[in-house]
């Protein structure tokens, strides 16, 4: 068997939506913090989007694996994109209602990069989910932020909460949506050894 079945993987993650999808694999893992690391947040192009996610997903894992130099360190970055711009996490209510009330009339997209770093091996996939809600109003937005405070949610909802009666369809990944693309995490999971069947 290889060793690094025998390891445990690390999340570097602040993310507890993270932790519970990644618990879903069914394998030992720790969760460390990976502090407050730089990220983009500027993309006006989807190979844009794509570059961000990928850079921010690695520069968090980088900022752990070299405190578990023998150990497979996963983490990740989500955003939401449409008409050219980002949808970060909103920097208070007031953006994070703005956020929705764009969102809501038209197709976006969530973009997930998840980056796998063990000693000098780097790996990165991004997945790309495509998001169609009914148009909301001012009171229905208003409603939703007093059922729910999603500052910390890439364009200021979560599909697995209230938000996903907003959501009429999706094309993708639903966990990708939710924070982690677990199908294509698990398959990259296979090429470090951590799955053999």
């Amino acid at each position: 068997m290889d060793k690094r079945n025998k390891s445990v993987v690390i999340l570097a993650s602040n993310s507890p939506r993270r932790r519970e999808l990644f618990g879903y694999l069914g394998i030992p893992f720790k969760v460390i913090s990976p502090g407050h690391s730089e990220e983009i947040n500027h993309a006006k192009s989807f190979q844009e989007v794509r570059r961000v996610v990928k850079t921010n997903a690695l520069n968090k894992a980088r900022t752990v694996a070299p405190m578990f130099e023998d150990h497979l360190v996963i983490s990740a970055d989500t955003v939401v994109f449409s008409q050219g711009r980002l949808f970060p996490k909103p920097k208070d209510e007031k953006e994070a209602k703005e956020f929705l009330w764009l969102l809501s009339r038209t197709p976006h997209y969530v973009y997930t990069g998840v980056a796998f770093v063990m000693g000098d091996k780097e790996e990165t996939i991004v997945e790309k989910t495509k998001v169609f809600m009914y148009p909301l109003s001012r009171k229905e937005i208003d409603h939703y932020f007093l059922r729910e405070k999603p500052l910390d949610k890439a364009g200021g909802f979560g599909i697995q909460g209230f938000a996903g009666t907003f959501i009429y369809r999706i094309e993708g990944c639903f966990y990708n949506v939710v924070g982690l693309p677990l199908a294509r995490v698990r398959l990259t999971l296979k090429q470090f050894g951590i799955f053999n069947v």
